[in-house]
């Protein structure tokens, strides 16, 4: 059986017969890991089981799948050769309604800041910190801080002044893109003055929380909700390879 490496991925043959076609990727704002795609049903039928080790020697860094959790087959054949699931994404869509009857719109003053105003930047400081520390484990940030800015969105809600922000959490529309937080506490009355801001303007919200992102998942517990369906991350880590 030979592997080889092309432009777009890795081909797999035996005695000339095409087996498989394993897809790689790189993020640019997240370089370490190679993504990798693939077709399942071609896979399973290999018997060498040293194909992700290969790649990763080639690579020089872990392998990362994004993969539905919906899609149990794959998950367990990626479980099989020693990949693990390091995080959980939850894609959310609320309405006021789901909002937990038990919590009360206790007062917090919040601020909103767009991209042209020096508290956008000082909120911007506070989440690329925040970012970096909560992806660090799984898939490091290797963009600058004036790269990351240029993805965020142009309105931030807050919490604090110049160089002492405790809250922030940037919106695109109905979207609660980016959360971040220096205090737990009192975090969940900011995110709910977020959410109540926002309502007054939209049916529903939408937003994403990995079960890693304390602050999002803060943001998530705020509703009653009945998610089925997850998003999650899936690497293989070779020894002596730090990801």
């Amino acid at each position: 059986m030979n592997i080889t490496k092309h432009k777009e991925g890795y081909i797999v043959e035996k005695d000339g017969v095409l087996l498989a076609k394993i897809e790689t990727y790189r993020n640019p704002y997240h370089m370490s890991n190679c993504y990798i795609n693939f077709d399942l049903d071609s896979l399973v039928r290999i018997e060498d089981t040293n194909i992700f080790q290969l790649i990763t020697d080639e690579e020089k860094s872990s392998l990362q799948v994004m993969l539905s959790s919906l899609e149990t087959q794959k998950a367990s054949f990626l479980s099989s050769q020693g990949f693990k699931k390091v995080r959980i994404c939850y894609e959310m869509e609320v309405k006021k309604k789901d909002l937990k009857m038990a919590l009360s719109p206790q007062q917090i003053d919040i601020s909103k800041a767009n991209w042209s105003q020096s508290d956008y930047k000082d909120c911007c400081k506070l989440m690329f910190k925040y970012y970096k520390d909560t992806h660090e484990p799984i898939n490091p940030l290797s963009c600058t801080f004036d790269e990351f800015i240029k993805l965020m969105p142009a309105e931030v809600y807050f919490v604090g002044s110049s160089n002492d922000i405790h809250h922030v959490a940037f919106v695109n529309d109905n979207e609660i893109a980016y959360v971040s937080s220096r205090d737990e506490i009192s975090f969940d009355r900011f995110a709910l003055a977020v959410v109540n801001e926002l309502y007054k303007d939209h049916q529903s919200i939408v937003f994403e929380a990995d079960h890693v992102d304390s602050a999002a998942m803060r943001l998530k517990s705020l509703f009653l909700t009945d998610t089925t369906e997850t998003f999650d991350t899936w690497i293989y880590k070779k020894s002596g390879i730090s990801s």
